[in-house]
């Protein structure tokens, strides 16, 4: 699979809960999660930056992971700590937003699954 791209759309400060969503990934779901490099702007010598609201997740998910993976980023847009969280492939992307837990979590696990099959 390749790497997956985590965008936080949250309220007030967003890295603050880029940090917690992070927090909760590597220790909840147990993947292998980082800030997104920034992009250099124009004319910098650099890229050593971090975006803010951006997270790149790692590896393979095999279905216990993508479990802990889904379960994490919709308990996190449940309980407010942002208004939205879309997760990109190169090609596709999903949203999870404030719709009830069950039917977020089962739609980002077979999302996550689905995927995972095309890596």
């Amino acid at each position: 699979m390749a790497d997956l791209r985590l965008f936080i759309d949250a309220p007030g400060n967003p890295a603050s809960a880029t940090t917690q969503l992070l927090q909760e990934l590597v220790r909840g779901a147990r993947v292998d999660a980082r800030p997104a490099p920034a992009a250099s702007p124009e004319g910098s010598k650099s890229g050593a930056g971090a975006t803010v609201a951006e997270l790149v997740l790692n590896g393979a998910l095999p279905a216990a992971v993508a479990a802990a993976v889904a379960s994490v980023v919709t308990s996190f847009v449940q309980r407010g700590s942002a208004r939205k969280v879309t997760i990109k492939t190169r090609d596709d992307e999903i949203t999870v937003e404030g719709v009830d837990a069950r039917s977020q979590k089962a739609l980002l696990e077979a999302w996550l699954r689905e995927h995972e099959s095309e890596g």
